[in-house]
């Protein structure tokens, strides 16, 4: 397990360390400080190359939000359903209304993601806001809003088995398909 989030600490400290061992090997011309510099070089190359490779939890669920994003854009209706859990049939339902009512024109941005891990890593709550321009009941305009999903690991995939529409600016629960 990769001990931060992001591989950006361990490669600025291998960056300053390598300034440093470079600036006294260029004042004093010893060997060893060059040696140093190539070695710290070559970790902060090794801890990019862990980072990209290890995926945690929360990465994964945000990349499944913007996979979930993507399909709803594009109107997938089969894939889009794919990210909602099967026991949730009334969110399937309200997906599904939802992708025959609304209509995104242009992109969707995700903004503002915050992912909460709870329950061993087995259950994670992703809120953000989704902006965009979209048209619903044959009304268009720039949309923002903001969402909170519910995700439960299932299967070695992360599901949404709840979705709660907030206000973009109190907070306050709204309704999934209110013109609000």
């Amino acid at each position: 397990m990769w001990f931060t989030e992001t591989a950006i600490p361990p490669i600025v400290i291998c960056t300053l360390i390598a300034a440093i061992l470079f600036i006294q090997w260029y004042q004093r011309r010893q060997s060893k400080y060059l040696v140093g510099t190539v070695i710290t070089l070559i970790m902060l190359v090794v801890f990019y190359m862990l980072e990209i490779s290890i995926v945690t939890p929360r990465e994964r669920v945000e990349a499944d939000l913007y996979g979930l994003a993507n399909a709803f854009q594009n109107q997938d209706s089969e894939k889009t359903l794919n990210y909602i859990s099967p026991r949730a049939k009334a969110l399937q339902s309200l997906v599904l209304l939802a992708l025959k009512t609304v209509t995104i024109d242009g992109e969707l941005h995700l903004t503002d993601v915050q992912t909460e891990l709870r329950a061993d890593d087995s259950i994670a709550k992703t809120h953000f806001r989704a902006n965009g321009t979209a048209t619903f009941r044959g009304i268009s305009g720039r949309s923002p809003t903001r969402w909170e999903l519910t995700w439960q690991k299932t299967g070695g995939e992360w599901k949404v088995t709840e979705a709660q529409r907030l206000n973009p600016i109190t907070g306050e629960l709204l309704a999934p398909m209110s013109l609000r």
